[in-house]
């Protein structure tokens, strides 16, 4: 049996003994007990030099992970069920429990269906992997899972990431918990895990399927991690910047080839924007990537995003000693960085250009109620372009934030003027991004079916709310927002009053949206 929790990196004598190791660490005032379990020092733990005992860790996590587990499986499920035979009481009514409960919804099945496998693939290629009616649409590599999947074999590394992923996202529409120890989904994870291990040890070539396979398990990864409302660390992402370093026999020619890359390298950057992390060297160096990939918009916007992400790290050292040599080069670099976001938005395609709805009688009561920042919402060509416009204000208010910071430094009453204008183009970046929050949510204050076209949304006129939005608005838009809101809180400081509680009330709507249980 896979075991199905979070594994002990513990030796064996250590687990098998349950040893915990007591410390007491002193301090000027007081002193402090610590209890912990195997510290996990190699080659041997303290616990097995002080009893001078050999000390065996596990070769490797997948040994642990699938080590035997069918006792401590037992005693967990004998251990819950004392729990809930005390909570009943003498009568023989049910005391109230303090574990989660899934919400009854209407429509949405409480189990799944014995073939789940099957109707997860279906679920996934029906919901996430539908080809785009809009023309030049673009959606980062889940176009190249499907042609990807059409020439892979049964013993592909993908297929197991795709069924992990399949699963993950069922068992959460489903409104289940996919961090649960049950998942069906944990399995495939670990055979994907595994089969790309074996991959590398076999010396075999890093295909488009094993940096597809990485994508997909990242995106389990943050599945996981939105649920349960805690930030995601991207551990395969920075696998795969490895892993294309060392790509060597397979050449850039495929369709799907470029586009793959280009998404390890677009999750990189959005990773650092948002953890104000460097860009590693290793990615500017992937100039066959560019030079075999039309330049899209979002292309460009990633650009200049390497910059502003590399510009946030240098400003970092402004918060040091002597860094009066350091501000007008930083300074100087933010302004151009600005002007090149700004002039960025006169390349788009003009269908990507959002439309502004400022006529509130034709916004419906219920978009109002549920989320609605000023005087109007946007509505946009699609999620996916909504997001890239969203992420160009994000930029933006990084490198006003950096503008900010070098004026601090700079003693001239001349900037109080840049200063004042700055901070007012914080506020309207912050304004746009709260603007296409209708556009995303509609309505949706709790969890509804994914396909749900009760619906409603913002629309132009009489034009009705596309078929496909009811479906990516839902399975991208509170993810896309959630991720928007989480940068946009490093300028809550400055923003006006009452806007940052709204905010926070509609990050804790997504929450409820999507049942998402903080841990």
């Amino acid at each position: 049996m896979v075991n199905p929790g979070k594994p002990s990196g513990a030796c064996e004598l250590c687990r098998k003994r349950r040893i915990k190791v007591e410390l007491l660490v002193s301090f000027p005032q007081t002193s402090v007990l610590i209890i912990f379990k195997c510290d996990e020092a190699k080659p041997a733990c303290s616990y097995c030099r002080k009893k001078d005992a050999p000390c065996c860790f596990p070769k490797s996590d997948f040994e642990v992970v699938w080590r035997d587990q069918n006792q401590v499986a037992c005693k967990a499920v004998r251990r819950r069920i004392n729990v809930r035979d005390k909570s009943t009481s003498e009568d023989g009514r049910q005391q109230p429990s303090t574990e989660l409960v899934r919400r009854d919804i209407s429509d949405v099945p409480r189990v799944l269906p014995q073939d789940h496998e099957q109707y997860a693939l279906t679920f996934f290629f029906d919901t996430y992997l539908r080809p785009s009616t809009l023309s030049n649409h673009q959606r980062g590599f889940f176009g190249c899972v499907s042609p990807a999947l059409a020439r892979a074999g049964p013993s592909s590394v993908l297929w197991p990431a795709v069924n992990a992923c399949a699963q993950v996202l069922l068992e959460a529409w489903s409104f289940l918990n996919p961090n649960a120890p049950q998942s069906l989904a944990r399995p495939y994870y670990v055979q994907a895990i595994a089969a790309i291990r074996r991959h590398l040890q076999n010396a075999e070539d890093i295909d488009d399927d094993v940096l597809l396979a990485t994508l997909l398990l990242d995106m389990y990864d943050r599945i996981r991690s939105f649920c349960r409302a805690r930030p995601h660390k991207s551990p395969h992402i920075k696998g795969s910047a490895a892993m294309i370093e060392n790509r060597r026999n397979i050449p850039i020619t495929s369709k799907t080839s470029p586009s793959t890359l280009m998404a390890v390298r677009s999750r990189i950057v959005d990773d650092a924007l948002k953890n104000g992390e460097p860009i590693p060297t290793n990615v500017l160096t992937w100039t066959p990537v560019i030079q075999n990939t039309s330049r899209t918009a979002e292309i460009e916007l990633e650009a200049i995003n390497i910059e502003v992400a590399n510009l946030q790290v240098s400003a970092v050292q402004l918060k040091t000693p002597r860094t009066a040599a350091l501000v007008p080069g930083l300074l100087a670099k933010a302004i151009e960085l600005d002007r090149r976001l700004i002039a960025w938005t006169a390349t788009i395609p003009d269908e990507w250009v959002p439309t502004h709805i400022w006529d509130l009688e034709n916004i419906p009561h219920s978009i109002r109620e549920a989320g609605f920042y000023g005087n109007h919402c946007t509505v946009h060509r699609s999620i996916w372009t909504a997001d890239t416009l969203n992420l160009q204000c994000i930029s933006r208010i990084t490198v006003g934030l950096v503008i900010l910071t070098c004026l601090e430094h700079v003693k001239d009453p001349a900037t109080d003027i840049t200063r004042m204008e700055t901070l007012t183009i914080l506020q309207s970046l912050a304004d746009t991004v709260c603007a296409s929050i209708p556009f995303h949510l509609g309505d949706r204050t709790e969890g509804r079916r994914i396909d749900d076209k009760n619906i409603q949304y913002p629309q132009i006129g009489d034009n009705l709310t596309p078929d496909e939005h009811y479906v990516t608005a839902a399975a991208f838009g509170g993810i896309f927002l959630m991720h928007r809101f989480v940068e946009l809180l490093k300028v809550a400081p400055l923003l006006r009053p009452g806007q940052l509680p709204w905010i926070l009330g509609q990050m804790g709507r997504i929450q409820k949206i999507y049942m998402a249980r903080p841990t």
